[in-house]
């Protein structure tokens, strides 16, 4: 067979890319293979001129709607009428006149969700049909410990071996994986899930028209300059990741204020909406993306020049599939990682909150147990897969609850609580099996590996962002390749990589002596401003910040409030509202603030409003209470010593005890900015908590964690007067504070 005159006649291309044509032939050949190429390296050619080609259908099996979608869509005029896909985005119309497709021959090429192999009534339809290939795309989700694990992909290997058992008499089908990122570990991982000897075709990682760069940034001010300045020098489109919906649509609003075109996207849109943004994007219309990771797999844009990651992806290999996506044209593009020394914290913490706990897995498998009635010999029944997750996560359910869901339900399966059995319809049927005696052990033990196997995709992450070597080799040596320095690809090989920041002073916070009254400042601040702000965007115009939505020229008391936070100026602000000088419209979907006439009568009066609460003036000196001594230079209470200035909280309030040995004569700029930032949190969380300040920490407390400047909470342990109690109940919020 001449497979290039095949590919000519049905996909107009003269020639191969790297490994197509090996992959193919092995495939004619009825070997089973599993294929590692990069992303952008044609993978969906390896299935798609074979199934022209295979006297029975292919059927490939895809993880998501879109990605089927896009590949459909793609497909040559010659080609498109043989193709159809199977997916819960169908009118049950339009599915059943599609599965009669199949069923009569028309349809050579086959997309489904791994959800619609459990399937029976599907099952039984290409059992009886038969099937030439079966192809398991985006393979490395099969992998239990990867960074994408999809458990539906498990139930892949129970469907080979029903093909294979056809009493139809048909040959079994030949398998084929293809997936852009599997480590060696992964590699063997994925022939074991599915239960096939598999020939290995691996292409190297290596793409020389990416130019691979990491920008060390001090905080998020400078990554949205550095990103600013990447999307104005972008030669084409852009994809921006970024870990949040808020952040997403945060970054999408900043580089419309710098007069970049840009979008976001994100799984809280409605699917119109999205669909909207992607068809802009698509068209050129909109030039930049900012988006979940969600976004990318399956779009085949090719000339986007830049894909840029504002926040740390969670492993190498979603990094390596995500930076991908630029130039698949073969053109020069950038990916471009923006990296502080607080992402590693952050995204450290956010795989904590997002890890499956041994509560919720027994609150779904109680929830089972209740919907699962008692039957003779065996407990076996339909469960609604959506009710359920409510049931479990509540009517405002997280985000990747149901893939929370499903992963539980695998977990419990590998530990012999239940069994998952063909889908019925689009509920699950379950069967609850005698717990076995291992059973909790069992389930410690999984998710052990799961945080041990996801901290170690983080380290080696962090690895790449803090690497001085050449970037194409520490991917390509994670892949369990070998390659040469890329010479030129990379910011560290071409001499452009930008060293380590030096972290300039923070800005301080204004003296009582400079800003005696915050509260004059905020009323005369959206006194004359251009057009009306919320209380976010009034917080970042005081303190200068970068994404400001006014800048220095139109605001004369912007970046006043330098040193403060942004939190500490929305709950002035919001003292400001419940005193009655400010008011927000309820009807106003931007809640912007209007000073009220009493705020203005305020103004004029020339009163005291709001004291600054970081440095107000010095209280008077206190008398002794009972319990109390004086002494010179302050109060002792119960032994403990309270000294007016450095143990006070700035409302004149003893704070705590000063303790020998914490000198803050000769602290840095940096730590003094900390330690200021840490009182007034201190301060709002005592009000909050109707506690007296120095009850959370004493002032020598604080200067130890501001001098310290712990990045995760093993590090905070360390620091004296901070005891286990203090530290479940602020550990999280003091690191948040001095590294978000």
């Amino acid at each position: 067979m001449d497979l290039h005159a095949e590919l000519r006649a049905h996909f107009g291309h003269e020639t191969f890319r790297p490994c197509q044509e090996e992959i193919i032939s092995k495939v004619m050949d009825r070997q089973n293979v599993l294929g590692v190429l990069p992303t952008g390296a044609g993978k969906s050619l390896c299935y798609q001129l074979p199934a022209m080609m295979l006297k029975r259908p292919t059927l490939v099996i895809s993880p998501l709607i879109a990605l089927m979608k896009d590949q459909v869509d793609g497909l040559p005029a010659e080609v498109y009428p043989r193709a159809t896909l199977i997916n819960s985005s169908l009118s049950q119309e339009e599915t059943d006149s599609r599965l009669a497709g199949i069923a009569n021959g028309t349809y050579s090429l086959i997309y489904a969700a791994p959800e619609r192999l459990r399937q029976g009534s599907f099952l039984r339809l290409i059992q009886r049909v038969g099937l030439s290939l079966l192809v398991v795309d985006e393979a490395h989700c099969v992998s239990v410990w990867g960074h994408d694990f999809r458990p539906d992909y498990l139930f892949i290997r129970r469907a080979i071996d029903a093909l294979a058992d056809s009493k139809e008499g048909l040959d079994p089908p030949t398998i084929l994986a293809l997936t852009a990122t599997a480590t060696p570990e992964m590699r063997e991982e994925i022939c074991q899930q599915l239960g096939r000897q598999m020939a290995r075709v691996t292409a190297s990682p290596f793409r020389p028209n990416l130019h691979l760069e990491v920008f060390p940034c001090v905080n998020a001010n400078e990554k949205m300059r550095r990103l600013s300045a990447a999307c104005r020098d972008a030669g084409g489109s852009a994809i921006v990741y970024a870990s949040s919906r808020e952040r997403c649509e945060k970054l999408a609003g900043f580089l419309r204020q710098e007069r970049v075109q840009a979008a976001h996207y994100h799984a809280g849109l409605d699917r119109e909406e999205r669909g909207r943004i992607q068809e802009q994007f698509m068209l050129d219309r909109t030039r930049v993306i900012v988006a979940t990771v969600a976004f990318g797999m399956g779009v085949d844009k090719p000339n986007v020049r830049l894909v840029a990651h504002f926040s740390l992806p969670q492993s190498l290999e979603a990094y390596t599939q995500e930076a991908g996506r630029a130039g698949r044209d073969g053109k020069k593009s950038r990916c471009v990682l923006l990296y502080s020394g607080g992402d590693k914290t952050s995204l450290s913490r956010w795989l904590r909150q997002e890890e499956i706990s041994v509560d919720s897995i027994r609150s779904i498998y109680d929830a089972l147990k209740q919907r699962i009635p008692p039957a003779p010999g065996s407990r076996c029944g339909r469960v609604h897969a959506e009710e359920l997750q409510r049931a479990v996560f509540g009517e405002d359910a997280r985000q990747g609850g149901d893939s929370a869901l499903r992963v539980a339900i695998s977990l419990l399966e590998k530990c012999g609580l239940v069994s998952r059995h063909p889908d019925t319809g689009r509920d699950m049927f379950i069967e609850l099996l005698p717990p076995p005696r291992s059973a909790r052990a069992d389930l410690d033990d999984l998710l052990r590996l799961r945080r041990k196997h996801a901290e170690e995709r983080l380290q080696k992450m962090v690895g790449y962002a803090e690497g001085k070597s050449c970037r194409h080799q520490i991917i390509a040596m994670h892949f369990g390749q070998n390659l040469p320095l890329c010479r030129t690809a990379c910011d560290c090989c071409s001499g452009t990589a930008v060293a380590a920041p030096v972290r300039e002073p923070a800005p301080v916070a204004p003296t009582f002596d400079e800003v005696p009254d915050v509260g004059i400042v905020i009323l005369n601040t959206l006194a004359n401003l251009p057009f009306g702000v919320g209380r976010t965007g009034l917080a970042k115009i005081l303190t200068g910040a970068v994404d400001s939505p006014v800048k220095k020229d139109r605001c004369p008391t912007f970046g006043v409030l330098g040193g403060f936070t942004l939190k500490l100026i929305r709950k002035i602000t919001d003292d400001l509202i419940d005193a009655g000088l400010l008011a927000s419209d309820p009807a106003d979907e931007y809640h912007r603030l209007n000073i009220s006439a009493a705020g203005r009568r305020a103004l004029a009066s020339g009163e005291e409003i709001t004291r600054n609460p970081l440095h107000a003036a010095p209280p008077r000196r206190p008398s002794p209470g009972i319990g109390e001594t004086d002494f010179a230079g302050g109060v002792e209470r119960d032994g403990a010593r309270y000294l007016p200035g450095r143990d006070t909280d700035g409302w004149g309030q003893a704070s705590g005890p000063a303790k020998p040995g914490v000198d803050a004569s000769d602290a840095g700029p940096d730590e003094d900015d900390r330690f200021e930032r840490l009182r007034a949190w201190r301060l709002v969380e005592a009000r909050r908590i109707e506690r007296p300040p120095f009850w959370i920490f004493s002032d020598s407390t604080l200067r130890a964690i501001a001098r310290a400047n712990p990045y995760d909470l093993s590090q905070m342990e360390l620091i004296p007067g901070i005891g286990p109690k203090k530290m479940a109940a602020f550990g999280e919020a003091v690191l948040g504070l001095l590294h978000d």
